[in-house]
């Protein structure tokens, strides 16, 4: 389905300025290549009317997460210690005590409401993920096995009376009906606040992360278009925070008869974007997949091996736009949910980190670059060189 309305504002006047062509599914690793695989479009449009920017197609949600959907939220050390700070920064921000509920949407593995009940609050999940989903309930986290709906939200509430926050980290942007999620969120919250965090388009914008558009990020979010749109149903977003996960992103807090905070009010002055920073930031992102291409096919040109390292959604994205998936032998990952299967598109197999150091290949493009350090250090058997690709590709020679 083609989107040809703004998602908040519902606006046609939306600007369309950056087009990576066709992409698979970039979190659907096959065990099996006969297997079809369907290719989308993978478009990014800004609203003239509020400057939302979202893709312009969205790929139904049984595609994108019911069908071998892979990401676990707790893989890495680095995302384990900012969802301990985001239960802990929440918690005393708001003033939870031990026994307030707490409901994360989109809850994953449980990793999150975890951080939250070792506070000695009591949770409850909701994912439509059943594999993942599992891995949460095994680990004791109660989740609602469903996409997010006021029926979802109802059901988790029925069960854990007395919510005070409910929360949602990267997936507010990740779900088409933004009206149903806050109407959903206004008609059950009461006194409580709503917390979400998402990457912040002004990182995105002056990171070049082109590689973080897929198809299961719909939204690419800022704060301006959002103050309003929560207005609508009679929320105030009244504080906001930066934090460096993800390559930058930030977390916005919204309820009612709250005081707004001055940085909301500075982060609103710095989102000044135009039409025509948009289509610099287009040539920027050809230009690098121009200077990457070049640097890894004169790589492969001299007879040099190179893996991928790492096999995020955002990696798959890179991959593809690029065409440097080619000139690769061989990719890896930390999650044994991945390992043995193909990277989407380009199909590689992956392998366990350990092929790195048995391997040694002479290059290693590292794809989940947002945690190059933890990765690195993890690696330091490794001798050969590492490449990271954004925002300008970058050789590292071996220790630095």
């Amino acid at each position: 389905m083609k989107k040809t309305n703004c998602r908040i504002c519902k606006s046609t006047d939306l600007h369309c300025f950056l087009d990576l062509g066709f992409h698979p599914h970039s979190d659907q690793f096959r065990l099996d290549l006969d297997e079809g695989e369907t290719h989308y479009p993978l478009r990014l449009a800004r609203c003239r009317g509020c400057g939302f920017v979202q893709l312009d197609y969205v790929v139904a949600p049984s595609e994108l997460y019911q069908k071998d959907y892979l990401y676990e939220s707790s893989i890495t050390k680095t995302g384990d210690a900012h969802w301990t700070e985001l239960a802990t920064t929440v918690s005393n921000k708001l003033g939870l005590v031990a026994g307030d509920g707490v409901i994360d949407i989109g809850s994953n593995d449980g990793t999150l409401l975890s951080k939250f009940a070792a506070l000695g609050m009591k949770v409850h999940g909701i994912d439509p993920c059943d594999d993942i989903a599992e891995i949460a309930i095994r680990r004791g986290i109660p989740t609602v096995k469903d996409f997010f709906s006021a029926r979802a939200l109802q059901t988790a509430m029925e069960q854990l009376p007395g919510v005070k926050v409910i929360t949602g980290t990267n997936v507010f942007a990740h779900i088409d009906d933004l009206d149903a999620i806050l109407q959903a969120v206004a008609d059950n919250l009461d006194d409580g606040v709503f917390v979400f965090e998402s990457p912040y388009f002004g990182d995105f914008f002056d990171g070049l992360q082109y590689d973080t558009v897929y198809h299961q990020h719909l939204s690419y979010l800022s704060l301006s278009p959002l103050i309003p749109f929560f207005e609508n149903f009679g929320l105030t977003i009244f504080d906001v925070e930066r934090t460096s996960i993800h390559g930058g992103s930030f977390r916005v807090y919204a309820g009612r008869g709250r005081q707004r905070t001055e940085a909301v009010d500075t982060m609103l002055a710095s989102e000044n974007w135009t039409d025509a920073d948009m289509d610099q930031f287009a040539a920027r992102v050809s230009q690098n997949r121009d200077d990457l291409f070049d640097l890894i096919y004169s790589l492969w040109q001299d007879g040099k091996t190179i893996a991928a390292v790492s096999c995020p959604a955002k990696g798959q994205t890179l991959l593809n736009y690029t065409g440097v998936g080619r000139f690769l032998s061989f990719a890896t990952d930390k999650s044994a949910l991945k390992q043995g299967r193909y990277t989407p598109g380009t199909h590689l197999m992956i392998y366990s980190d350990e092929a790195l150091i048995e391997r040694q290949p002479d290059y290693a493009l590292l794809l989940a670059w947002n945690f190059a350090e933890e990765i690195i250090r993890n690696n330091t058997a490794y001798k050969g060189r590492w490449i990271i690709p954004i925002p300008h590709p970058v050789v590292h020679e071996p220790g630095s």
